[in-house]
Formats: structure tokens, sequence, C-alpha cells
């Protein structure tokens, strides 16, 4: 759920707070639950939810919260820093979506839900969904060629 809602755009100092938040909604709405979707859409529903409120808090608010390392920094330094940097570079290539496109992303890319389920989850049209996916993957692509030529090709 940490690494969901990070992906999502909740800058890492509002990770726990976030995810807090997630449970506490779960724990609320969970006489709501009806067997019409898994009980994982579910849950993903609920956090791409509560990722958005916090998103518009932030936009809000105009000045977003410092980035914090994550828990990679209390293991192994080197991994730590590899971990980082290429945690930091998915960041990047998020940021270059628009927030329907990496909602879909990420609950295709990370998440791992199938398409028909986000479509459900979005209150969308399976066609969009595989759309924004479309649009999304292929800005990814433009986005990490364009680093790799500007880190010299390494």
């Amino acid at each position: 759920m940490w690494a969901l809602l990070g992906r999502l755009g909740v800058p890492s100092a509002s990770l726990d707070d976030v995810v807090q938040e997630v449970f506490l909604v779960l724990h609320r709405r969970r006489h709501e639950f009806r067997s019409e979707s898994s009980v994982r859409t579910w849950l993903h529903g609920i956090a791409l939810h509560t990722a958005r409120r916090h998103r518009a808090r932030i936009r809000r608010a105009e000045h977003p919260p410092a980035d914090l390392p994550g828990p990679a920094a209390m293991r192994d330094p080197e991994a730590a820093v590899v971990d980082k940097q290429a945690l930091a570079r998915l960041d990047q290539l998020l940021a270059t979506l628009s927030d329907e496109q990496r909602e879909v992303f990420v609950l295709t890319e990370i998440a791992e839900l199938p398409a028909p389920e986000i479509a459900e989850l979005l209150g969308t049209k399976l066609n969009t969904v595989y759309s924004r996916l479309r649009l999304a993957r292929a800005r990814v692509q433009e986005t990490l060629a364009r680093m790799q030529r500007d880190r010299g090709g390494s």
C-alpha cells in the first residue's frame, strides 16, 4: 500500500499518514463492502480516492511537503542509493503523466490490476482505460528515452 500510494503521487513525507487514512476508511466502511467486486479492487479504490484527495490538498496549499527518504534507507547503504535513484527516476517518469494516465498506469503496472477492474474502480469505460494506458506507456517510453540520451546513453 505504501508503494502504491507513493507511485500515485503521495509524497514520501505524507505516506505514513495517507496509508493510515486508507485503513481508517477501510475500517469505517467495512460494512459497505458488497461482493460485487473483489476486496483487492475495493481496497485499491479506497487508496486511489485517498491519494486523489491528498494530491488535491497539496495543490491547494501550493507547497508540497519535502520528500524524505523511505524505508530503503534503513538497509544496505549502497543498495539504498541504487533503490533511491531508481525510485526517483520512476517518480520523474510518472510526473510526466496526467493524473488520469498516472492512475491507470500505476494500477496496471504496479498494482497489477486487470483493465476491467480498473474501469470499474474508476467508473469509466474499458476502452478509456486502454486508451489512457496506451498514452501513458508511450509517454513513459518517450521520457525514458530522453532521460537515457541526457545521461549519455548509459
